[in-house]
């Protein structure tokens, strides 16, 4: 399995001040020779027999090894570009598909294994630099697939002029995929069903909770079936990847509408090392609907990715409230400008 070359808003975050709002914007990105706020990354040495590797990185190496590479960087604005340098985890994101951490979150996985040759660069006017780094493997890493990203980060945020102060952090992600010899298979887990409108909506969902506890990327297939008030239907959707250990409550969104009430609902997976399926029964409450006294509650919402062995999610759960908060302010002031999100990321 390959990290995608596309792009992605890895996370938003804002800060009410009196009547104003200042949000901070976040790009991660993973592209051949991308331009993202003036500049670009790619890998310096791709394999020419290997097209994805001109997007990203993708190293067969042993544990206890060290490789060195180099990310070029292209500065394509009328200025110098000071940039700071970090290696990141890969972590699932909330509807699948690779993410990264931010700039300044401890890594818990392959992040830590990157080591930059410097922490800041300048890069000159309309010229481009090489940066290295070296990737150093634990004797003790495990067989099978390991995601982690090189960011680099403009120190000079952009400010748009107006009323309502929009500040835009640039970061660009260039993504590093190990591969380490030794026994490994693909497999997921559905661990949970439940029923809940998409947050913020009223269109239905089946939250799916998955977890890849093998040791390789994982892109399923998943089927689920809805059964009650006297229908029966089916839908089919292929997910993004997975990475080993991680976790993540996946929002089916239903194609069709569903009434307050009991159902049962199941789900498949496939493609992903053989089959796994789960069984349940779900009651769902449409948004606005307000519960009957004594009734039970309704299914918590999708979540963020949750706590897994790969990574700590906790970061996710304030990444994702600053998404909410930002986007809602924004839209509020009737001034949501400039802050598209570009999907890779890569979402595969």
């Amino acid at each position: 399995m390959r990290l995608p070359g596309s792009r992605r808003l890895a996370s938003l975050t804002a800060t009410a001040v009196a009547v104003s709002v200042a949000v901070v914007a976040v790009v991660a990105v993973s592209a051949s020779a991308a331009t993202i706020g003036g500049f670009g990354v790619r890998p310096a040495h791709p394999d020419p027999n290997n097209p994805a590797t001109r997007a990203y990185f993708i190293v067969h190496a042993k544990g206890g090894s060290t490789r060195t590479e180099a990310v070029v960087v292209t500065n394509d604005g009328a200025k110098p570009l000071v940039l700071a340098v970090d290696g990141v985890d890969g972590l699932t994101g909330v509807t699948s598909g690779v993410v990264y951490a931010n700039r300044g979150v401890a890594v818990h996985g392959a992040g830590a294994w990157v080591k930059p040759a410097a922490r800041r660069v300048t890069v000159p006017p309309r010229s481009s630099r090489d940066v290295r780094f070296a990737l150093t493997l634990p004797k003790a890493a495990r067989p099978g697939d390991h995601v982690a990203g090189i960011a680099f980060e403009a120190l000079e945020p952009a400010k748009a002029a107006g009323s309502f102060a929009v500040t835009v952090v640039v970061r660009t992600v260039v993504g590093i995929e190990v591969v380490v010899p030794g026994p490994a298979t693909q497999r997921l887990r559905i661990l949970g069903l439940a029923l809940a409108p998409l947050p913020g909506t009223a269109v239905p969902s089946a939250v799916v909770t998955l977890e890849d506890v093998g040791r390789k990327l994982c892109r399923p297939q998943l089927t689920v079936a809805i059964t009650g008030q006297a229908v029966t239907t089916r839908s089919t959707q292929t997910l993004g990847t997975i990475l080993p250990g991680d976790r993540i409550a996946y929002p089916f969104r239903w194609p069709g509408a569903l009434g307050q009430g009991h159902y049962i609902v199941s789900a498949t997976s496939a493609r992903c090392g053989g089959s796994a399926g789960m069984r349940a029964n779900a009651a769902f409450m449409p948004a606005g609907t307000r519960a009957a006294s004594g009734s039970s509650p309704a299914p918590v919402a999708p979540t963020a990715p949750l706590a897994s062995s790969t990574s700590g999610g906790a970061w996710w759960l304030y990444a994702v409230g600053g998404l909410i908060v930002g986007i809602g302010g924004l839209l509020a002031a009737g001034r949501l400008r400039g802050l598209a999100r570009r999907r890779d990321p890569a979402e595969r």
